[in-house]
């Protein structure tokens, strides 16, 4: 009777572990906001494979563009890059950096920085591995600025 009660009890604690970890590793990806669909997929190493960055001549900025290999048209899309010990999310419009661009630590830390047209801008926000803000900082137009203090 003791053991049943016992093996019973080692049943539930399995089942509520296992639905803690579901709820916390949902609750963790949920602070993230991640593209619905991503475009391309793939390593840090096959991403060099497969893009790769221009200068275009006619461009008042020295800003690089970045291209699908062997495609004339500027990359438009989101693209996840991962590797053992960080993750890397981002998007373009017209081979530029545009939106948000989220950076993830195997330890569980990231960084969420905005772009637009290829230059930060808006909040950076580096976050800890419990999800707490560590710092933010704040761009215009590719030029770090004081951060302004909300009411």
């Amino acid at each position: 009777m003791i053991l049943e009660n016992i093996s019973k009890l080692n049943h539930y604690n399995g089942l509520l572990l296992s639905t803690m970890l579901i709820v916390f590793s949902t609750s963790c990806s949920e602070d993230i906001e991640e593209p619905d669909e991503i475009e391309w997929k793939g390593g840090f190493d096959t991403f060099e494979d497969s893009f790769e960055s221009k200068q275009i001549l006619d461009s008042s900025d020295f800003d690089e563009t970045l291209y699908r290999k062997g495609d004339d048209q500027p990359f438009t899309g989101s693209v996840e890059r991962k590797s053992s010990s960080r993750l890397s999310l981002d998007g373009y419009e017209k081979g530029k950096l545009q939106g948000v661009s989220i950076r993830k630590s195997v330890d569980g830390s990231w960084v969420e920085a905005n772009y637009k047209d290829g230059k930060l801008h808006g909040k950076m926000t580096f976050y800890g591995t419990s999800g707490n803000i560590r710092s933010v900082m704040q761009y215009e137009d590719g030029v770090l600025v004081p951060l302004k203090m909300e009411d």
